[in-house]
């Protein structure tokens, strides 16, 4: 009878375990091995253009003599003149930024004849906010004194650059919707949903007038005219989508 029990509490012992396996079983992943996760990778970008609402215009006064002190003189005289132009032109002294200062020897013409000469340079970036103003502020710093006008980027302010930084990132989203739903047709595979999602920095092109350019148009007569031309700005993403059979 004692026997009888033991083999009883053993037996019982071994269900026990063997239920607790199948459980085990049940509920593992394991289970899965022969139906691995399907993914479609995409890498897109999507692009967006908008009219420029500001404009950046870098202007400078150089002059170039035989005495470093007398360059020096003569650019900030010109410098002063080119400063009260833009303050009856209405624009803020926080617009108008050093753009880069420097006085340097340099050493012109043929080896033998080279003569030590000082050039100073004072160049600055002026900020407008009203596009359709650009070739009235180049005439009225060139009559000042400004003598060197390197280019007109037309961008945007930081609103409108945060504006279109969404449309460009919903349109590179679309743009890898639409490629994962070619892929997933092509092997036979449903897109479920995005596993992961990530941007790149977005890049906002500028419309940009080189000096060349405006050189042309000031040669035209009559006073300057410069023509703006879209911005453009692109996003990229780069998304993983989880997909079935």
């Amino acid at each position: 009878m004692r026997t009888n029990r033991i083999l009883l509490v053993v037996t019982l012992v071994a269900v026990t375990v063997l239920a607790a396996v199948g459980v085990a079983v049940a509920v593992s992943p394991d289970g899965q091995a022969d139906e691995p996760n399907r993914q479609i990778e995409v890498a897109a970008s999507g692009d967006v253009s908008a009219d420029p609402d500001q404009a950046q215009l870098r202007v400078g006064v150089v002059a170039t003599t035989d005495d470093a002190a007398i360059a020096r003189t003569q650019v900030a005289e010109n410098v002063t003149s080119l400063r009260s132009t833009l303050e009856e032109l209405g624009i803020p002294d926080d617009r108008v930024e050093t753009d880069y200062y420097n006085i340097r020897e340099v050493r012109e013409g043929p080896e033998s004849e080279r003569a030590t000469q000082y050039r100073a340079i004072h160049a600055f970036e002026i900020t407008l906010d009203d596009t359709d103003r650009v070739g009235e502020v180049i005439d009225g710093v060139v009559d000042s004194g400004a003598n060197r006008v390197q280019g007109v980027s037309f961008t945007l302010s930081v609103d409108r650059r945060a504006d279109l930084r969404q449309k460009a990132l919903r349109n590179a989203m679309d743009a890898a919707r639409k490629e994962a739903r070619t892929l997933a047709n092509s092997a036979d595979l449903t897109v479920e949903g995005a596993a992961a999602i990530s941007a790149s920095d977005v890049n906002v092109r500028p419309y940009r007038v080189e000096q060349a350019m405006m050189t042309e148009t000031a040669d035209a007569g009559g006073s300057t005219s410069i023509e703006s031309g879209p911005v453009d700005v692109s996003a990229s993403v780069q998304v993983v989508y989880n997909a079935t059979a």
